[in-house]
């Protein structure tokens, strides 16, 4: 009985491991599908494009740990998509999620078949053609959160005189960061953003958190000492990272330009996606308990700027 036990503990540790694995497939699958665009990336940073995609999933079939998606890509105002790709994900043992990438036959005949799946029944995955050494593997980093790439230089890729690309990606419920290169054969970069990947955002959102501000600190310190508890309580608090913000610089100065600080001046410059998440930060309660530890040793002066947009 005592064995008999044992095996039903480690069936039904099994059984819930496979159902884990399954709905990480289901929770990708849902937050891949739809039509994403980057223009709200692109109105900040003209070195990318207002560049659409839309994924849909076509062939329901028995498996339970398989799924097929489409991706159309389109850059602004062309005639035809840049990209029509087919992706088999199947839930792998160890957890992950594979994505293996084909090509279409008569690819321009399926050109809007994202609005209608149903297109694709007169098609086989025996029909497509398999891009060999671009699988990416896909892992759930955490609730809400997918991370893939492919792996190493096995993508073989000829685009602009490219010997291989590399694919990486981030998928949320917020937005979906799409980052391809091309590299030659002596790993310097052939195209693709070298600045980062493309940030998409669902079509129609409105809302959204992309507008992102600086907020400026100049702070008189008169007791550093006792002012570090103040730093360590805003660190330990994590609410840079709860808010999306992050430091770009701060002071010490490398060098004095012009006039003549004081030498109890602090400068600090955080970024924040939008000006919501910099009032979320500055009016939330844990930083107003956390701002008491600097009453009487230091004054502040706090401002939010916009950010222009970067140019190309």
């Amino acid at each position: 009985m005592r064995r008999r036990g044992r095996l039903m503990a480690i069936t039904l540790v099994c059984l819930g491991a496979s159902a884990a694995q399954a709905g990480a497939l289901d929770d990708y699958v849902r937050l891949q599908a739809g039509s994403f665009t980057s223009e709200a990336q692109a109105k900040q940073d003209a070195r990318y494009d207002s560049i659409t995609w839309h994924v849909a999933e076509i062939w329901n079939d028995d498996d339970a740990n398989e799924r097929w998606l489409y991706t159309e890509s389109w850059m602004p105002a062309a005639p035809a998509p840049y990209m029509q790709r087919i992706t088999r994900l199947r839930q792998e043992a160890d957890g992950t999620i594979s994505g293996r990438r084909y090509t279409l036959p008569e690819a321009p005949r399926f050109v809007g078949a994202w609005q209608e799946p149903a297109k694709f029944a007169s098609l086989k995955p025996a029909d497509l053609a398999e891009l060999h050494g671009c699988d990416a593997v896909i892992t759930r980093a955490g609730a809400g959160r997918f991370e893939g790439s492919t792996q190493g230089a096995r993508c073989r890729n000829s685009y602009k005189g490219a010997s291989y690309a590399i694919s990486q990606s981030v998928l949320t419920a917020d937005e979906m960061v799409n980052w391809d290169r091309g590299f030659d054969a002596s790993g310097n970069l052939a195209w693709g953003p070298a600045a980062g990947g493309y940030r998409f955002r669902r079509v129609g959102e409105t809302g959204a958190c992309v507008q992102p501000v600086r907020m400026l600190v100049y702070g008189e310190i008169r007791d550093r000492k006792a002012f570090g508890a103040y730093v360590r309580a805003i660190a330990e608090a994590g609410l840079y990272a709860k808010t999306g913000g992050y430091y770009e610089a701060v002071s010490p100065a490398l060098e004095v330009f012009e006039g003549s600080p004081p030498p109890e001046r602090g400068v600090v410059i955080a970024r924040f996606p939008c000006i919501e998440a910099a009032r979320r930060f500055w009016y939330s309660p844990e930083y107003a308990e956390i701002r008491k530890l600097r009453e009487g040793i230091a004054e502040f002066e706090v401002l939010l700027l916009p950010v222009p947009p970067v140019p190309k």
